[in-house]
């Protein structure tokens, strides 16, 4: 399905593949009442669920107001990547300005690496990408699972800043695999202007 996202440097659609959650962020009363349907979606009401529905809602909550005190724009949640089997997964985009530091002068190739210290350089439609990978481990009770965060930082047209997209994955049993997918989530990304240019 495609999602629009808006935010002060600029507004862009993207593709997420099976059945993802909206998280809106700009007002707390909306979010929290998104999140309790959310929850009430995915867990049921059987009251012998109750303390699960809280804990839930409790960490999506905290989850999300840290994303917004973060200065995110917009935050997805994964909840299926095919019809019955689930993708536990979050994505949270935000805006930053391009470093004080950085020459502006310069290739935006160059710009970038600059920009994203130990990031690796991806080419996509929308131009260069720099992308962080960092994988780790979850512990569940006796079982360790592997888990991935990825941090991509996208150009926006016209100098506007960086698109920055997070990606946590606490359960990616295939770390290669999901960075595949998820580069190509981001790789689906179209700037609302060029939509604009397409249809006229």
């Amino acid at each position: 399905m495609t999602y629009t996202a808006r935010s002060p440097q600029g507004s862009y659609s993207i593709i997420l593949p099976g059945t993802w959650a909206e998280i809106p962020l700009v007002d707390e009363e909306t979010m929290r009442e998104r999140i309790r349907t959310l929850v009430l979606q995915q867990v049921g009401r059987n009251d012998r669920l109750a303390r699960m529905r809280r804990d839930a809602r409790e960490e999506l909550v905290t989850t999300a107001e840290r994303a917004r005190a973060a200065g995110a724009t917009a935050f997805w949640m994964s909840l299926e990547v095919l019809p019955g089997i689930p993708l536990p997964a979050a994505l949270i985009a935000r805006d930053r300005a391009w470093p004080e530091e950085v020459d502006a002068e310069r290739p935006l190739a160059e710009r970038l690496a600059a920009a994203t210290p130990g990031a690796q350089l991806i080419e996509q439609r929308t131009g260069p990408v720099a992308r962080i990978r960092e994988i780790g481990e979850d512990v569940i009770g006796e079982t360790r699972e592997p888990s991935l965060y990825l941090e991509y930082s996208v150009p926006y047209p016209a100098d506007a800043g960086l698109l920055t997209i997070s990606v946590s994955a606490p359960t990616a049993h295939d770390p290669e695999l999901y960075t595949l997918f998820f580069d190509a989530i981001v790789d689906s990304l179209t700037w609302a202007e060029l939509q604009t240019e397409e249809v006229s």
